[in-house]
């Protein structure tokens, strides 16, 4: 398979180690990006919904709509990936086989060489419309599969702990996410590595579809789709289980200041 034969002329080209290639530079763009990702989408959450309660007149829902939910992670994940745009850029530049770099700073000062400040945003667009859309979808089915195990747990009297159900929910929102935004991956990916093939969003895409066809833009697609909808449920899990234990903290010191009044 592509993957095997990715896996054995890695290995072969750089050893074993190559398979952690650009560990370094991922860390560097996830752990801010993650964080500040959970940081917009939670205030922009709590926005959102003191919105619809002043447009509903209804103060006791806790829940927001699928609309809300899709504008939340949207917007949420372009703020975040535009402020972190020279991560990604160096992530996916250190992990190519394309360039090769005398370590990070390595990286940077060329990458600062060949294309200035700008040079650290080459493919923003892309990127952003990537990841918008796809922080939309995975909000918007996230919560939609979420519900809909609970509705199933009532109906059939299952105790389904709520680590299962962001798990499952996690895992499927990410996988059809990843499938409907696989084209302007590639698109993104491509404009970062090979900027002088791939210089405009447009022209990409009309490259990529006269050259190779729809079948292109699902080019490496497997990865991805593993990787995003792990990742996304182990995040989202992590995220949710915080959230509730900070809830849940909040109520206990609460209860104890009033027993203490």
């Amino acid at each position: 398979s592509p993957v095997i034969k990715a896996i054995r002329s890695t290995i072969a080209t750089d050893g074993v180690l190559g398979l952690w290639r650009g560990t370094v530079p991922s860390l560097i763009r996830n752990a801010p990006g993650t964080s500040l990702y959970f940081y917009f989408l939670n205030h922009t959450k709590h926005l959102c919904l003191a919105l619809e309660h002043r447009i509903s007149g209804d103060s006791s829902r806790t829940k927001l709509s699928s609309m809300s939910n899709m504008a939340v992670g949207a917007s949420s994940r372009a703020m975040a990936g535009f402020l972190l745009m020279p991560g990604t850029l160096l992530k996916v530049h250190y992990e190519s086989s394309l360039y090769k770099y005398a370590g990070i700073m390595g990286a940077v000062n060329e990458i600062w060489r060949s294309g200035g400040a700008r040079g650290f945003f080459v493919g923003a667009i892309p990127t952003a419309i990537r990841d918008a859309p796809y922080a939309g979808l995975y909000m918007l089915m996230y919560e939609a599969i979420k519900a809909k195990e609970r509705e199933y747990a009532l109906k059939r009297s299952v105790d389904l702990a709520e680590t299962t159900v962001t798990m499952f929910a996690g895992v499927m929102a990410g996988l059809s996410a990843s499938y409907l935004t696989q084209p302007f991956d590639l698109v993104k990916t491509r404009m970062q590595l090979r900027p002088a093939e791939y210089p405009t969003v447009r022209y990409s895409f009309a490259k990529i579809l006269r050259e190779e066809s729809f079948v292109g833009f699902f080019r490496g697609i497997s990865l991805r789709v593993l990787r995003k909808g792990i990742q996304a449920s182990l995040v989202f899990t992590l995220y949710e289980w915080v959230v509730r234990s900070n809830t849940k903290s909040q109520s206990t010191a609460e209860t104890s200041t009033k027993l203490k009044a």
